[in-house]
């Protein structure tokens, strides 16, 4: 499944690949982009592959993060608004954020 969702995003070039980073991300009709999984094992490449969403014409960015993570300074740090929370099926609660382009 998650290998059918990798093929996806690479044949709508929707999909960010840098040394120490992945960015899976769709662009909405509305003009927003949704990250869909952002990994990052590098220091500065989360913020490398930001730029490279940012450049693209859209509207805004949303994401939604774990709200245990310490992720959530990442994005407040980088301009991110606070949407609200969301509680999974699971019952993990998870930070909604905003960046307005």
């Amino acid at each position: 499944m998650i290998f059918e969702a990798l093929y996806e995003s690479l044949q709508r070039n929707e999909i960010i690949l840098m040394d120490g980073g992945m960015c899976r991300w769709h662009l909405r009709k509305d003009g927003q982009i949704t990250i869909l999984e952002i990994i990052s094992t590098k220091k500065g490449i989360g913020q490398k592959m930001l730029e490279e969403l940012k450049s693209k014409k859209a509207s805004s960015i949303f994401a939604k993060c774990p709200s245990d993570l310490p992720a959530n300074e990442w994005y407040q740090k980088r301009g991110f608004v606070c949407e609200g929370t969301q509680v999974t099926k699971s019952g993990r609660e998870l930070t909604l954020w905003r960046l307005k382009l």
